[in-house]
């Protein structure tokens, strides 16, 4: 055990004078996953799902997010075509370029290097960043990216104004306006932070400023037009879960979603400011200095979302605030850490040996738990969508109902983007998504297949949906069911698919 620390001692400091070899670790460690996610079940998660649901048609807005990541992963389907491993590629690519990203940010404002793979760990050990993010969180993935993009090519902008580096500022705003609509609560906090710097404000009061604001909307007005005429759709969802569970009272519904925020935000800081504070307790410590410039500019701007966020809880009444909401948020926090340790740590060295073997550790034992995790839950008996076995009932429908569908129905994304996936020659629609009417023609041959998850009677909604797209009307549908085991056996489960099928016989004429 000695010697493995000795080792992972060595290996911190190597790490820690040259960041670039950090980044190569982090291409390594995501490279990893993707290989992991083509070992585990081949059933999509529930955004996974989603994505390959979205990848039949090209729009301006699909649903309650914007569509970046919806585009991005559908040109990854182009390149690779729709398999397990274009999924896996284009949700690590994104993390991977989170990291760096973000330490290309942190080298820009620290004077001692070592601090950047501190700051870059420590957002490592965020748990919705090592575990839920690489589960789930498509489109806060690329909020994180085009964020932390933006605190880049904004730092940069401060330290060196060049017109390139306006309309890039531009360019990244308006991406990160169409990855997630939560953007616009960062823009007002990190523009005041950059109005607090002391060059910040010749910045934005630079001609070349109106170019930033020119490009950003032109970026991201395709949507715009979109979401003008669909706020209802996309604006639903979401207010829904910020209401879920609201008390009466408004004063009680303001100091729930006060104390929402603060416990999503201690959730999110928990494990890395343990470790660094565990790591730093022992340290000996210099005279107090001065601050940086940049540590007041963090400082400024994690004041101004907090005022921000509490000024949305009481005019809006927030009452529910999910961790993973807060996470893009507080992105920052890292550098922040890593800019006040520098001031504060007389050994930089002696700190780095200390915090890194815990995260690089965790680099090696969250890939294997998170491989583990989908045979330990079916071994507690839990059920979940990742375990559900759809490649049998595709077999069942093309070996044993020998049916080949010219469409297939359903009520809901989780089971269209899995059957979508399996029966890649198919279109797959639901009754969600009304801007997706794919062509199809009905016959013998080639019957329509309505398909859904449980025991619900969801065929008078499917029945709907196809008598609209046909224009016809149906005689009363036979429903039948399927059983098949879960791809992991859970004692005394099985996942019960139930179908129809809809031929020409069954239209009335």
């Amino acid at each position: 055990m000695g010697h493995a620390m000795g080792t992972f001692k060595r290996l911190s400091l190597r790490l820690a004078d040259n960041p670039n070899a950090v980044i190569t670790v982090f291409g390594a460690y995501f490279f990893l996953q993707i290989i992991l996610r083509e070992l585990a079940p081949p059933a999509l998660r529930i955004d996974e799902a989603q994505q390959v649901l979205f990848a039949q048609w090209l729009a301006l807005g699909y649903d309650a997010q914007p569509p970046l990541y919806n585009w991005y992963q559908q040109a990854v389907f182009t390149l690779f075509g729709t398999s397990m491993f274009a999924i896996a590629f284009a949700k690590n690519l994104i993390l991977f370029l989170i990291f760096a990203v973000f330490i290309k940010t942190t080298e820009l404002v620290v004077e001692n290097k070592r601090f950047v793979v501190v700051a870059a760990m420590a957002l490592f050990v965020i748990p919705q960043v090592f575990w839920q993010a690489q589960r789930d969180l498509t489109h806060t993935a690329m909020l994180m990216l085009t964020f932390a993009a933006l605190l880049y090519s904004s730092i940069r902008l401060i330290q060196r104004p060049t017109l390139t580096g306006y309309i890039l500022v531009g360019v990244v705003t308006g991406l990160g306006m169409l990855s997630k609509y939560n953007f616009t609560l960062a823009l007002p906090a990190l523009l005041l932070a950059v109005w607090l710097h002391p060059q910040g404000r010749e910045r934005i009061l630079d001609r070349r400023f109106l170019l930033t604001i020119l490009v950003s909307v032109i970026v991201f007005l395709p949507h715009l037009f979109w979401l003008v005429h669909n706020l209802g759709f996309a604006s639903e969802v979401t207010l829904q879960r910020m209401a879920e569970d609201a008390p009466d009272s408004r004063l009680l519904q303001v100091l729930r979603g006060l104390g929402r925020f603060v416990i999503g935000s201690l959730i999110i800081f928990a494990v890395p400011s343990l470790l660094l504070w565990l790591a730093a307790r022992r340290e000996e410590k210099q005279p107090p200095t001065q601050q940086s410039v940049w540590f007041r500019f963090f400082l400024h701007y994690f004041i101004a979302i907090t005022v921000l966020m509490a000024l949305v809880i009481v005019m809006a009444t927030m009452t529910e605030l999910r961790d993973r909401w807060l996470l893009p948020l507080l992105l920052p926090a890292p550098i922040l850490a890593a800019l006040y340790l520098e001031r504060y740590l007389a050994d930089a060295a002696r700190f780095v040996t200390r915090f890194l073997p815990i995260p690089l550790v965790m680099m090696v034992l969250v890939p294997a738990a998170l491989w583990a995790s989908h045979p330990l839950m079916a071994s507690l008996g839990r059920t979940t969508n990742s375990n559900d076995d759809w490649q049998a009932f595709h077999r069942y429908v093309v070996e044993t109902e020998k049916l080949s569908p010219s469409v297939i129905i359903t009520p809901n994304w989780p089971a269209g983007g899995n059957l979508r996936f399996l029966f890649q020659n198919v279109p797959v629609a639901t009754n969600i998504y009304d801007d997706y009417d794919p062509p199809f023609t009905l016959s013998d041959e080639h019957p329509a297949l309505m398909v859904w998850k449980g025991d619900d009677d969801e065929i008078p909604m499917l029945t709907q949906w196809l008598e609209g797209q046909m224009n016809v009307k149906l005689k009363p549908v036979q429903r039948s069911t399927l059983d098949v085991p879960m791809y992991y056996p859970v004692k005394g489960k099985t996942l019960r698919i139930s179908y129809a099928i809809i031929r020409p016989a069954d239209i009335e004429r």
